[in-house]
């Protein structure tokens, strides 16, 4: 049917765009002292590894970055084009600054001008170390994906997207979070502070935040759609999933639409308090888990919070669901365009039919955004759709 084609087609979308971590945060400079990341490696990736920012590097450093392999690439190389490591044990690297290169269940030290070029069909670590005592110019290298996993098929989308045929990207569609009426939740509830709860899902460094729908995640009729539902699925392809409770349990009125609900949304549409929330709240328990990546995800309502987060670097993608953000924003008074023009991540808009102008192709996001937006056009679609 028409639906379950298009719930293929969004399972595919929320998996790439989930993938689409900006080059800005996986690239790699060394700062002073303690350095310590983890990379997640695609096809198509290029990340760059230097020693320092400067000229020369700094004593006492250690910085660590684990290159995970991706499940789009099974190759791997790391080389250097620049390399110049102080030490005075030329073979062996045993009296001074090294780097250390782990590959293949092989480890091998390189210091003065013998640049590493390791190729690996599995994981690479790269471990940096310095003495207190003379420094170089250092090290510029990049990490490569050299090998694909297998070769894509790809479908154009409107508004000129091409996206994989399989979310997978082993040539089978990804089995998409089925409608249940009594659908029991993976995840449980916690507490982000006294009145801000949350609902977690899977583990690991890939965060999503998804931001929940005008009804909530608290609200009466909150667990009549498929948020949680689309948390778990998200999990159980490899994703640190959480939903805040944006409300903080001021929840739609009655449930439903109604006469208040027009002043209710200006209100929980607040991004002072939205900021407030993500800076001291949020943003610090993501932080515990250690994120190589933070995604957004909003549907509806939802979008509002996406695109306005996605001024910060910590971001690496966004994307809204039939995004009412436009409306949202009119309504509490926001210049659209102004906010549009901080963003900094790539975003991905999935949009109805019916859906307001500035949010489609052609509209005042992509005149803003240019190629930092995707539009994919669902006309046959009501707002809602992948929700409810």
């Amino acid at each position: 049917t028409q639906n379950s084609h298009t719930m293929k087609v969004v399972a595919v979308l929320v998996a790439v765009a989930c993938f689409s971590v900006s080059v800005e945060a996986s690239n790699v400079i060394c700062g002073a002292k303690t350095t310590s990341k983890s990379v997640t490696v695609e096809d198509g990736d290029t990340f760059s590894f230097k020693t320092q920012k400067g000229k020369k590097y700094r004593g006492n450093t250690k910085c660590t970055v684990d290159y995970k392999m991706g499940d789009t690439c099974t190759k791997m190389l790391f080389a250097c084009t620049k390399f110049n490591i102080n030490n005075n044990d030329k073979r062996k690297c045993r009296k001074g600054d090294q780097v250390t290169v782990t590959a293949n269940g092989k480890s091998k030290a390189y210091c003065k001008n013998k640049k590493p070029k390791v190729t690996s069909a599995g994981d690479i670590s790269v471990v940096f170390n310095s003495n207190r005592w003379k420094h170089s110019s250092g090290a510029s290298c990049k990490m490569t994906c050299t090998e694909a996993a297998s070769t894509v098929t790809t479908t154009e989308g409107y508004g000129g997207a091409t996206w994989p045929n399989s979310g997978g990207y082993n040539g089978t569609w990804p089995s998409e979070p089925v409608v249940e009426n009594n659908y029991t939740a993976k995840g449980q509830m916690i507490d982000l502070d006294t009145t801000m709860q949350a609902y977690q899902v899977g583990s690991g460094s890939k965060m999503v935040v998804w931001s929940h729908d005008i009804y909530g995640l608290t609200g009466e009729n909150s667990d009549n759609g498929r948020t949680k539902e689309w948390a778990d699925f998200l999990a159980e392809n490899g994703y640190n999933v959480l939903i805040p409770d944006w409300y903080r349990g001021n929840n739609l009125p009655g449930g439903t639409f109604g006469p208040d609900t027009f002043a209710w949304s200006a209100s929980v549409s607040n991004w002072t308090k939205i900021e407030s929330d993500w800076t001291n709240v949020i943003l610090p328990y993501l932080q515990k888990e250690s994120p190589s990546s933070i995604g957004m995800i909003g549907t509806c309502w939802g979008s509002y919070p996406v695109v306005r987060l996605s001024m910060f670097d910590t971001i690496s993608a966004g994307v809204s669901m039939h995004p009412s953000h436009s409306i949202l924003m009119a309504n509490a008074g926001d210049d659209e365009a102004e906010v549009l023009g901080l963003i900094k991540s790539p975003q991905l808009f999935l949009v109805e039919g019916g859906a307001v102008e500035s949010v489609k192709t052609g509209g005042l996001s992509q005149e803003v955004l240019g190629d930092k937006l995707t539009v994919v056009e669902f006309p046959d679609m009501k707002h809602g759709w992948t929700m409810r």
